[in-house]
């Protein structure tokens, strides 16, 4: 694909690089989604990843990694109550050799409606939790053959562990899902880099970013968040896929962490009003309740040119993994061709939108 610059803001600044994200939902194929990453490879992505929501956190990226010979490739992120450190371990040396070390590997907490409505797993001590996971993870996939992995920490356990084969890197990086404050300084405390999730402003996602990167203790500390992006060429169209996203946050899946960010930046009425008409059944209020401010500041939606200009503020930021909110499928929707191939086709306009960033 030749790059078509048309669309681009030059600002002065260095802009962050730019992934796509999968959520995996809308009856899209494996296949699809390795079609959709070497797409994303030939437009200049930086990285292609996958939500474990719909679809496990690594089948699908090994695919991915057949298709593909540069980006990164990771899942965003695996939920760390779903696997032993050592079997997530395991596995992330394995599609970091099969990728020839491309592997970022996202992990994290998860929600209560994941781990306990989905999967009956109880939610205790997340911090405590996610400290040692993240400490073993690191000692599974730096071991090398031959050596010996124990661990005794409060939550997690293991002993006696000999790894089999060698890595084909020293250490694969590690990114910590957060979006809480304490949550965010353990991600500075233990991990390569955080993933701060979306609904975020530039200027907080910025303060998040100099508050990490000062604290951290690895070198080169990695910051990610995703975006909720809506491109189209009439604005208003874009706007009301935008307000549409926001409300999928709590319709169907509910995600309290976003809850949380739209109250953290003085949005508290908002919440209240899109989480009200929710449970009462009512989208249409609840796509109402989204304000132009929220709209404006924490998504990025509207012509390919005024998303541009909106992924330039994010300047403080390494990476941007874009959303696309006509991917967003929380609801089953009709098992049709038709229907898939408009799901596939929604990805083209934020794929123009990263060859001309």
């Amino acid at each position: 694909m030749e790059r078509d610059n048309r669309n681009a803001v030059d600002d002065g600044r260095t802009g962050a690089r730019l992934g796509l994200m999968l959520a995996g939902g809308g009856g899209i194929t494996v296949a699809d989604m390795a079609g959709l990453a070497a797409r994303a490879e030939e437009a200049g992505c930086a990285g292609v990843y996958l939500a474990e929501a719909w679809r496990s956190g690594f089948v699908a990226l090994a695919a991915m990694a057949g298709r593909t010979e540069r980006i990164s490739l990771g899942p965003y992120v695996l939920n760390a109550h779903a696997r032993t450190p050592m079997i997530a371990g395991m596995s992330a040396v394995d599609l970091d050799e099969l990728s020839g070390g491309r592997l970022v590997l996202g992990v994290g907490s998860g929600n209560r409606v994941t781990n306990e409505s989905y999967q009956g797993v109880p939610v205790t001590r997340p911090l405590r939790k996610m400290r040692e996971y993240v400490e073993l993870l690191r000692l599974v996939t730096s071991a090398g053959r031959g050596d010996r992995v124990d661990y005794a920490g409060e939550v997690h356990r293991m002993s006696g562990w000999r790894c089999q084969v060698d890595p084909v890197r020293d250490s694969v990086p590690i990114v910590l899902a957060a979006t809480s404050p304490r949550m965010t300084r353990l991600a500075a405390a233990v991990a390569d880099g955080i993933g701060l999730g979306s609904l975020q402003s530039a200027e907080y996602a910025a303060r998040i970013a100099a508050e990490c990167r000062a604290a951290a203790v690895r070198e080169d500390f990695t910051v990610l968040m995703a975006a909720l992006v809506a491109v189209d060429s009439d604005t208003e169209r874009a706007r009301e896929a935008a307000r549409a996203a926001v409300v999928n946050l709590y319709a169907g899946k509910p995600h309290p962490h976003y809850d949380a960010l739209l109250r953290r930046q003085g949005y508290e009425r908002v919440a209240e009003e899109v989480d009200g008409a929710v449970r009462r059944g009512d989208l249409a209020a609840a796509r109402r309740a989204v304000t132009d401010e929220v709209v404006d500041r924490l998504t990025v939606a509207g012509t390919p040119r005024e998303c541009a200009r909106r992924l330039r503020e994010y300047s403080d930021v390494d990476e941007i993994l874009l959303v696309n909110v006509g991917g967003m499928r929380y609801e089953a929707g009709p098992a049709d061709r038709d229907a898939r191939r408009a799901l596939l086709a929604s990805y083209e306009p934020l794929l123009e939108l990263a060859a001309a960033v």
